[in-house]
């Protein structure tokens, strides 16, 4: 087994700040890390679902100030994504109509099968408050969100978010 020592000073460095970092956030966050580190180790999970778990991780533990102000809104994210692509504006316009398409589908579902908001997220495994962000489309899931939404609901995933696996 190695020692400290052994390894190099800027891996010590980072492993440290990394640490420290975790340790300064709030038991949410911490627990949402300790949710995407699952996904990423996860067998079930796609290559763009470890990258933007990673990204999450990342994000949670080195927070970037944009404008003067920690992270960047929704909304903000796109608005640079269309302007950095050469086809982010139709890019983008398609993740809203799926956006739009999931939010739909799920308020139908939820309202078909009589259930609360706390009932399916007790189901799926999220709060309450993560069902209500989807349905307000303040928030994107991920598509292993989408595939156990779909389970909770007794469909298939695809019926749930266009092109979803």
């Amino acid at each position: 087994m190695l020692t400290l020592e052994q390894y190099a000073p800027e891996i010590v460095s980072f492993a440290a700040k990394l640490l420290r970092n975790y340790l300064e956030c709030s038991d949410p966050v911490q627990a949402g890390i300790r949710e995407m580190i699952d996904l990423v180790n996860s067998p079930d999970a796609d290559d763009d679902e470890r990258e933007m778990a990673l990204r999450t991780i990342q994000d949670a533990l080195f927070p970037v100030y944009h404008n003067g102000t920690l992270g960047v809104g929704l909304d903000e994210a796109d608005a640079l994504a269309t302007a950095n692509q050469r086809d982010g504006k139709a890019a983008l316009e398609e993740v809203e109509r799926e956006e739009r398409t999931f939010a739909d589908r799920l308020r139908a579902l939820i309202d078909e099968r009589g259930l609360t908001q706390e009932e399916l997220a007790a189901r799926v495994g999220v709060g309450q408050t993560a069902i209500a962000m989807m349905l307000a489309r303040q928030c994107r899931p991920q598509q292993r969100t989408v595939r156990r939404l779909a389970e909770a609901l007794g469909i298939a995933p695809y019926e749930l978010w266009p092109n979803a696996a």
